[in-house]
């Protein structure tokens, strides 16, 4: 990296960028722990209430359509239902989606920082052919040229394996993340997967991703529940805590 005054400079600059995102990330994985706890006993409450109810009409419910709304019919039973699935691990389901994709998010603006800031690290990117030469016809500015890469690249990378882009992301940041710690994020990803594509249940996709941190084998239902949840953002936040701190002691 660049030395002298405006090498300090520059670092001091990917040291505060990366440090800015990361009080960022952890104020909303707080949030997302604090808003859970008090939304699910409302959800509890709610549950209870409409599944005990004497009621047997099916009530008028407007749901969107693609010109106006249509109404939707259910008992309050029904409706109690809905209430139970979110409380029992829709809600945390939600979170979690939200949650990987933030931290994703993080760890492309902390590559893109440090590569954009020190060019030099666009050879940990960067395939054989180097950069396209439609990105040196749409730009005259040099930086400008160089902040796209590092976006299509960083863009491309997320699209990987979670193993990948944190190894790429730890050699462009200079910095050793504990393996650990990363293993307990690829089994959160896995998971994250199922939620997504395969409605909460177990396949072999997961099995091999998860690894020895799988929790349960092909065709269980995976666990999503409090203590699950309370693992995820231990597990975010310590990564996320991770690459800022071991950054900000890369680039002071």
């Amino acid at each position: 990296m660049t030395t002298g005054r405006e090498g300090v400079a520059r670092k001091s600059a990917v040291s505060k960028a990366i440090y800015t995102r990361h009080i960022r990330l952890y104020r909303y994985l707080n949030d997302a722990w604090i808003f859970t706890s008090l939304l699910r006993p409302e959800l509890k409450t709610r549950a209870d209430k409409l599944q005990t109810s004497k009621s047997k009409a099916k009530k008028p419910y407007p749901v969107p359509k693609r010109k106006g709304t249509v109404t939707s019919r259910r008992r309050d039973e029904d409706i109690g239902l809905i209430f139970y699935a979110q409380h029992e691990r829709g809600v945390f389901e939600t979170n979690i989606v939200s949650m990987v994709s933030r931290v994703e998010a993080f760890i492309q603006d902390c590559i893109a920082i440090a590569a954009s800031t020190f060019p030099a690290k666009l050879s940990v990117l960067a395939d054989k052919s180097g950069i396209p030469l439609d990105l040196f016809l749409e730009h005259e500015d040099r930086d400008d040229v160089i902040r796209r890469f590092v976006a299509l690249k960083c863009e491309g990378l997320m699209f990987g394996k979670p193993s990948e882009y944190l190894d790429k992301a730890a050699k462009v940041l200079s910095i050793e993340l504990e393996p650990e710690t990363v293993r307990a994020f690829i089994e959160i990803k896995a998971s994250r997967d199922i939620i997504i594509h395969n409605s909460g249940l177990i396949n072999k996709l997961y099995v091999e991703k998860a690894g020895e941190k799988r929790r349960g084998e092909a065709g269980e239902e995976l666990i999503i529940d409090d203590a699950y949840f309370r693992h995820v953002i231990v597990t975010l936040k310590a990564l996320a805590g991770a690459i800022q701190s071991k950054t900000e002691a890369v680039y002071k």
